[in-house]
């Protein structure tokens, strides 16, 4: 799918935790393997930035600073004043900071890599609220700010930047990739730099909003301004774009539309419970869907937090996670949605095209992705490409509890490669075979079907050699057969 989708987090007042919201949910993102870029166009009260910048969660910058997202927004209204292209725009690395790899370790998955992690916001010590009042966003017709919402879009889709996923070496090329998500945290109320937020940039929008009179009534003002309709869509009705799965029966509630919205009801208190119902059905009467709840927690009103890394036992954090399955559900991302696509694709067009998907999957539900996984690894066969392999397994070989069987299959699976090969490449590939037969075998010593796999590899190689290296090859294997046997006396599968 065409990713980045680029979703607005929007809110008709302030004081609903949105910011937090964009926080929680791009961080994980991250956790399972995604990337993401923040976009904070809370001009006037860039709270997101200074948060990042108070907490150290940004990488130093590294030579001239970067610019900002003044810098980007500015470079934007000159690009359509003279009539060009997002490619005419500079690279989306001019204008970021990437939060730092430490602050994210311990988010790593358990099946894959943390994903990467930037922001573009606001640098207050630029004499930033000088340039932000010099902005000429105000005075932009609509149909220039429509324009400029568009241009940011394709900006940022075409965007990308060098990363080396697991199962690509150092010594490698790391690979050109887009971001997953953009998560863009808009100014609040209805203005010029909203409607930039919610216009042509936004796929996706998430509406946050408190339960009182003033913010459901201002909300459901907002979303009849901007063209989303007070219910939800059914069934049948026009889809958004190819990534919008109306139809699936994975998604726990359905979305406004047309451009498909998630509402949330935020903060939600935990006491009152009678008027606290009352107020829900209200929000839910109002604007056509049953809104997710992110329930108050006093640290918020206390400390900002990224819940889902520093306080991950807290029932917030796994409120922040529900919204991600949505934020995720929207455009067929989420694990249910994955896991089925994934088969499909295995079965339809083979390993290379399930990986990716399957990999997807992986890093954001261990379990079901390693049972994706090991599908995927059953179909292996000597035509499966050697980085497909690589990939395949060191997602895999990162469950502990099958490491030494996930190991023994990454033997065989190369030693089946290296049969369709002609040397060097052949013996490159047969001794990559035997160092995972011995890394299986020192996580699981004493196992005959290893050592007998191992022979098997060790005699294959020696069948494409002569003389004395082909008879130190052939007395390897007899030595591997000799120990499996010895293991384990009379196994057919064994002596076969």
């Amino acid at each position: 799918m065409p990713f980045p989708y680029i979703f607005t987090f929007y809110s008709y007042k302030g004081g609903v935790g949105r910011s937090l919201a964009v926080l929680n949910v791009a961080y994980t993102l991250a956790s399972r393997g995604r990337h993401v870029l923040i976009l904070d166009l809370d001009l006037e009260a860039p709270g997101l930035s200074g948060f990042l910048h108070r907490n150290g969660e940004l990488e130093p910058s590294q030579g001239a600073r970067p610019q900002d997202v003044l810098s980007l927004l500015d470079a934007g209204i000159q690009a359509i004043r003279k009539g060009t292209s997002p490619e005419d725009l500079p690279p989306v690395s001019h204008f970021l900071r990437s939060i730092q790899p430490g602050k994210l370790a311990a988010l790593e998955p358990k099946l894959g890599k943390v994903g990467r992690l930037d922001v573009i916001g606001a640098d207050q010590e630029r004499e930033y609220f000088r340039r932000q009042s010099e902005l000429q966003i105000k005075d932009l017709s609509q149909d220039e700010l429509v324009t400029l919402s568009r241009l940011l879009h394709g900006y940022f889709k075409r965007q990308r930047f060098p990363f080396r996923p697991l199962g690509v070496e150092e010594s490698e090329q790391p690979i050109s990739t887009a971001y997953d998500y953009v998560l863009v945290d808009s100014r609040t109320g209805i203005t010029e730099i909203g409607g930039l937020c919610v216009g042509p940039l936004a796929d996706r929008l998430v509406v946050v909003t408190g339960l009182n009179d003033q913010n459901v009534n201002g909300t459901a003002v907002f979303l009849k301004e901007v063209g989303i309709e007070p219910r939800p869509r059914l069934a049948g009705a026009k889809l958004w774009d190819d990534a919008d799965p109306l139809t699936s029966t994975v998604i726990e509630a359905p979305s406004l539309g047309p451009k498909p919205t998630i509402v949330v009801a935020s903060p939600v208190p935990a006491g009152e419970v009678l008027y606290k119902r009352e107020r829900m059905k209200e929000l839910e009467r109002v604007l056509g869907v049953v809104p997710l709840a992110l329930p108050y927690h006093p640290q918020m009103a206390l400390m900002e937090s990224i819940f889902v890394r520093d306080y991950r036992e807290e029932y917030l954090a796994s409120e922040y996670e529900r919204l991600t399955d949505r934020v995720m559900g929207q455009v067929g991302d989420e694990a249910r949605q994955l896991f089925p696509a994934s088969m499909k694709i295995l079965s339809t067009k083979g390993v290379s095209e399930a990986l990716g998907p399957a990999l997807r999957l992986a890093a954001a539900s261990p379990e079901m992705g390693m049972a994706l996984l090991s599908e995927v690894a059953e179909s292996v066969n000597d035509s499966t490409a050697v980085s497909d392999l690589r990939r395949l397994f060191t997602a895999m070989v990162r469950n502990v509890g099958t490491k030494p069987e996930v190991l023994n299959n990454w033997g065989n699976a190369l030693s089946d490669q290296a049969k369709t090969k002609s040397r060097p490449e052949a013996d490159r590939l047969f001794t990559e075979a035997g160092q995972k037969y011995s890394e299986a075998l020192r996580l699981k010593p004493n196992e005959p079907e290893v050592l007998s796999n191992w022979g098997v590899a060790l005699k294959d190689q020696a069948k494409t050699m002569s003389g004395p290296e082909a008879d130190r090859l052939f007395a390897e294997a007899g030595q591997k057969f000799s120990e499996a046997m010895h293991l384990k006396p009379y196994d057919p599968d064994l002596l076969n």
